[in-house]
Formats: C-alpha cells, sequence, structure tokens
C-alpha cells in the first residue's frame, strides 16, 4: 500500500516494498532537492498506515515501516 500512496509524488525516484515481521517495508530512493523526508512521512500518515523511519542510509534513501 506504501507503494501506491508514494509513486506518482514529485521527487520520489523509486519504492520498493516488502515485508519484515509481518510489517510492510518501503525502501525509498528520492531527490531531496524535489521532497523532504518529513513530506514522505506526511504522505503515509495521512493514509494512516505510516508506523515510522527504520533506517536512513544515505541522504538518497530511507526505509519507512507501515500497517
Amino acid at each position: 500500500m506504501g507503494e501506491e500512496v508514494l509513486d506518482g509524488l514529485k521527487g520520489i525516484e523509486l519504492v520498493n516494498s516488502g515485508y519484515h515481521s509481518s510489517m510492510e517495508t518501503n525502501a525509498v530512493l528520492y531527490n531531496p532537492a524535489l521532497i523532504s523526508v518529513g513530506q514522505i512521512e506526511q504522505a503515509l500518515k495521512d493514509t494512516g498506515i505510516y508506523l515510522g523511519t527504520l533506517k536512513r542510509n544515505t541522504s538518497y534513501g530511507l526505509k519507512m515501516i507501515s500497517n
């Protein structure tokens, strides 16, 4: 579900969804000049599926968890 929410947002380059401990995770590659981590998190929060950001690998990628 997170992939559908994030796909098409300006600045989102790639969303790779998977599951970890029965929760959906979304590895997100984004352009920080076009979208912030806060905006990405808010898009997921607005749908009620955001649980938290697991890990920030680089300034251009992050991993989020949702239900």
